[in-house]
């Protein structure tokens, strides 16, 4: 007989009602995100103008709300990965997360790379090309030290990073969970220079996700614990709009000032985001959500490189940041790049290694649910002529 008694206690099965709301969360969480892409087209710093009405906004939704809602997203890989380390061995789940966060990094990269050098061919402005070293190379498709050509993925990379760490988070968490919680904040706060991680923050986020699904936390507590963030939320919009008031540069702040407020921001956005999920759960606006939601990877990985080139047509259009037109360009392109994700997608999901490649191996059901129902009879028929 096998020894059951080494093995680690099983871990329930998340609630449906969650799993909505995670799938809501990724759409979400990516759509606010987008917004802090959308390349205002100046060299001067947004942050340190007088502020009208636009430059609230755009504080708004690039500042607090886009830069903060990857963490609810970070807090849930933390979360989902404990049953994952559960039930396979951690080199398998390394070479399973390497399929799903380096593949596509690399290939979204190369994406990059060859659309700036066909533009570099075009105009003969070469500037975002990677400079000719093998480290600058190596950063451009891997962000291993600096930002990649598509700036978002490192939150991939860093993601990698983490699930690789994860085996060694479970036992901390799990037997000296205020220790090790302690350390990785003091991460958070010094471990810039390490190069570990782009972010140290996520790592921190990522082991709190970790937490609550080893302590085996419910829904109802989750749901106080995010309304309490929530309300701490109120607080750190107060002080980063009095910031932006003051024309205080965020920049020139003391270190561990700075990435103290950042992640008290971040992890109280986390928590508000996740009260929005449950509202939007029970709204008419759900099922559009949850549609979108398996296009949330692409949409992820793909927008920077539309705004990049399709930003350079809007500006001409709509004008630079100051421009009273700019806002067309702000908005829009984060809608145009919902539609390219799911254009792109269907155009493709027939296609295993490009779906591989662009986004880590899963498909997409049909748009139209007719189709759905076709093809699923097509598939039926397959399997009878088989048998």
């Amino acid at each position: 007989m096998k020894n059951n008694a080494s093995r680690p206690s099983p871990i329930p099965a998340v609630p449906p009602l969650v799993s909505d709301r995670v799938r809501i969360a990724r759409v979400l969480c990516i759509f606010f995100m987008m917004f802090v892409h959308v390349q205002p087209g100046i060299m001067e710093n947004i942050q340190d103008r007088d502020t009208a009405i636009f430059d609230f906004v755009y504080f708004a939704f690039t500042r607090l709300l886009g830069l903060s809602s990857v963490s609810l997203l970070s807090v849930v890989s933390g979360y989902f990965i404990v049953a994952s380390l559960l039930k396979i061995d951690p080199l398998t789940l390394a070479r399973s997360k390497f399929k799903t966060l380096i593949v596509p990094l690399v290939a979204w990269n190369l994406v990059m790379l060859a659309l700036l050098a066909a533009y570099g061919l075009m105009t003969d402005k070469w500037q975002d090309m990677p400079d000719p070293t093998l480290l600058s190379w190596v950063n451009a498709l891997l962000a291993v030290t600096a930002w990649p050509l598509d700036v978002p993925l490192w939150f991939l990379r860093d993601l990698f990073i983490c699930c690789l760490l994860a085996p060694v988070l479970y036992q901390g968490l799990k037997h000296f969970a205020l220790p090790t919680v302690a350390l990785l904040v003091i991460y958070a706060l010094f471990g810039e220079d390490l190069y570990l991680l782009q972010r140290p923050q996520l790592l921190l986020f990522f082991s709190l996700g970790m937490w609550l699904r080893i302590a085996g936390t419910g829904t109802a507590t989750i749901d106080r614990l995010s309304l309490f963030l929530a309300a701490g939320l109120t607080v750190m919009i107060g002080i980063f709009v009095t910031i932006r008031v003051q024309n205080i540069l965020i920049s020139e702040m003391n270190d561990q000032l700075r990435i103290t407020l950042d992640t008290l921001l971040r992890i109280t956005m986390a928590g508000g985001f996740w009260v929005l999920t449950g509202l939007i759960r029970h709204s008419g606006f759900a099922a559009t959500f949850m549609r979108l939601e398996p296009y949330s990877f692409a949409l992820f990985c793909s927008h920077a490189i539309l705004f990049n080139f399709a930003g350079i047509v809007f500006r001409r259009f709509f004008g630079d940041y100051g421009s009273n037109l700019f806002p067309i360009t702000f908005f829009t392109l984060p809608l145009l790049a919902v539609l390219c994700a799911v254009i792109g997608l269907q155009m493709i999901r027939r296609s295993p290694p490009l779906l591989f490649l662009l986004n880590a191996g899963h498909s997409v059901p049909p748009w139209r649910k007719g189709e759905e129902i076709k093809e699923g009879n097509k598939d039926a028929d397959r399997r009878r002529a088989r048998a």
